[in-house]
């Protein structure tokens, strides 16, 4: 389907108007131009608190036997590992140090 001659085309009296922008170049003020310059000053990288070391007196259950491992949270939050030496057995009482 084609559209009639008269519609084809607008007319130009309605066609939009081409308006030309002049191109403008902008300059900031003097005062605003100066270069940035950081501070010379030095910062200390973070560092992660070092852990403090801690011990934990442990009474031993009564399945426990040498070799055996046994698992407790630290009051710092860290989870403490560790075996149940030789000589040692149910309701010994041993220090772990973490």
């Amino acid at each position: 389907y084609a559209a009639p001659q008269q519609y084809a085309a607008a007319p130009q009296q309605y066609a939009a108007p081409q308006y030309a922008v002049p191109q403008q170049q902008y300059t900031a003020p003097a005062q605003y131009t100066t270069q940035y310059t950081a501070p010379t000053q030095q910062y200390a990288a973070y560092q992660q608190p070092a852990q403090q070391p801690g011990s934990e007196s442990v009474t031993l259950p009564a399945d426990a036997h040498p070799g055996k491992e046994y698992s407790f949270a630290a009051p710092d939050g860290r989870t403490v590992t560790f075996q149940v030496p030789q000589g040692m057995g149910p309701g010994s009482t041993i220090t772990v140090s973490y």
